[in-house]
């Protein structure tokens, strides 16, 4: 009896691992297989984890296309052009009264982007374009009591005055950019709703800017008009790099946040004119060139929304926030030294554009 006991175990041992058996290989080819897609040997021959892709993710490669609407405001340092005084009239110290610059108009830009998503490594490429064109204006009268007093001319016409005052003062600029960044990119999860897209790349940029002031009137003037004209066109080209984040809310909306920074070195074309209209011999004109280095920054913070579509094949992403664009030392043109007149030296000011940033991305 035992022996038959012991010859039944041993038959439904035999059984259940012969039965088993095709089941363990099935579990530990699906392992091996999920260890597969976690795991990563990195450059220095270890082993670690991989990181999910955060990116659309279609069948292999995949295109993408972008498109921005910009609604931005351009602040330019250096374009002080008078004083409203309001000393009496009088064009001589003490000087009490407030500066005036250049105000510039919200407006329309757009940038436009194209890339595609490689399959080997997760990793990405993209190139965009920004367009962005602007004009800034501003004028001021003497009223009673008061006076205008020039900043950005050096023709003297009384010599033994300090400096000469107009009725009149009136100014107008422009900004145009032009702007190309080339990126790469991995977009991946670092937790279960948090993304980051570390990028590095190249960008280059043309950027000119003009402004052209006049002061007409007075006890000195008179009737006539000195014209000031000014311009700077720049282009540079250097490396850039940067991160992107998300924050995943629910139902496919998100928080983003992007910042990037570049170092340009450029090359600016300057120009200085300065002319009186009762005296064509009373004319100041010069040129300069020089190479610079221009460091530019990117900040946006916004709210984003994804989703899928064509049953999972494509993706769009919407999304709307506000973006800063910050460049130092950008304005090289000539402005009066305040130390030794008719010295002039360079404005070393910096441009800064702000605002609004419609952007839709579409992945197939």
């Amino acid at each position: 009896m035992k022996n038959k006991i012991s010859a039944l175990m041993l038959a439904l041992g035999v059984s259940t691992v012969a039965f088993a058996g095709p089941d363990i290989d099935t579990r530990v080819k699906a392992l091996e297989q999920d260890m597969h897609y976690v795991k990563t040997k990195t450059a220095s021959g270890t082993i670690g984890a991989k990181t999910a892709l955060a990116r659309p993710e279609n069948e292999g490669e995949g295109f993408f296309l972008s498109f921005d609407v910009l609604f931005w405001q351009t602040k330019l340092g250096g374009t002080e052009y008078a004083y409203s005084s309001i000393n009496q009239g009088s064009a001589t110290f003490p000087i009490d009264g407030r500066m005036r610059e250049a105000e510039f108009d919200w407006d329309f830009g757009f940038r436009f982007g194209v890339g595609v998503n490689f399959d080997h490594g997760g990793w990405d490429l993209s190139a965009n374009y920004t367009y962005f064109s602007t004009d800034g204006d501003s004028a001021v009268s003497s009223g009673t009591g008061a006076t205008v007093i020039p900043l950005q001319s050096d023709i003297f016409i009384v010599e033994e005055l300090p400096f000469y005052n107009a009725d009149r003062a009136t100014t107008q600029a422009s900004v145009d950019l032009d702007r190309i960044n080339l990126e790469l990119g991995r977009d991946y999860y670092v937790s279960h709703n948090l993304s980051f897209r570390p990028h590095l790349g190249l960008m280059t940029a043309w950027i000119n800017l003009k402004q052209t002031t006049r002061y007409t009137g007075g006890s000195v003037l008179g009737v006539n008009t000195i014209h000031v004209r000014q311009k700077d066109d720049f282009w540079g080209i250097g490396p850039r790099t940067g991160v992107n984040s998300k924050w995943y809310l629910t139902n496919g909306f998100s928080v983003f946040g992007m910042a990037s920074g570049a170092l340009v070195y450029g090359f600016h074309q300057t120009q200085f004119k300065n002319w009186y209209s009762a005296n064509v011999d009373r004319r100041i004109l010069f040129r300069g060139s020089m190479h610079r280095f221009a460091p530019t920054a990117d900040l946006q913070i916004g709210l984003a929304y994804d989703r899928y579509i064509y049953n999972d094949k494509q993706h769009i992403s919407v999304s709307l926030g506000y973006e800063c664009q910050y460049w130092w030392a950008l304005n090289q043109n000539f402005k009066l030294s305040e130390q030794s007149l008719p010295e002039f030296v360079r404005q070393n000011e910096d441009l800064n554009f702000h605002g609004v940033d419609l952007h839709i991305r579409w992945d197939f």
